[in-house]
């Protein structure tokens, strides 16, 4: 395909869909299902799906490897993200509340991201 991007719109829709997740109202988003997960469980697995998906998007289907350049910028910039995040949550009275072990959940999975990303390019490659 011709245009870069489109490999990129999985990634930037999870991006929008932690925010969503991450910020929305709690109310709106009990579902009726009630089962016991630890938030640090949900905020790595957000965070470790989404750095897959740059990662993915970037090398346009693992047929080009990434630069260590690039891989660190994708990790700090979900670090930066993050940490945005929980503040914003802080911030925001919607039920809501920030915590540091929220933020580094969110940078172990976007470290296990690159690792996974890094192992899966060189047994698909």
């Amino acid at each position: 395909m011709s245009n870069p991007w489109i490999y990129r719109a999985p990634a930037i829709g999870w991006g929008f869909f932690i925010l969503y997740a991450c910020l929305a109202p709690v109310e709106a988003l009990s579902a009726g299902i009630d089962f016991e997960i630890s938030d640090k469980v949900v905020h790595f697995t957000f965070y470790l799906v989404w750095v897959v998906l740059l990662y993915f998007g970037s090398s346009r289907g693992y047929r080009k490897s990434l630069s260590y350049g690039k891989i660190l910028f994708y990790w700090s910039s979900a670090m930066v993200i993050g940490v945005i995040v929980e503040y914003l949550q802080m911030w925001m009275a919607v039920g809501r509340s920030a915590e540091v072990l929220d933020a580094m959940a969110n940078s172990a999975g976007a470290v296990s991201g690159i690792i996974i990303s890094r192992v899966l390019h060189r047994i698909l490659a």
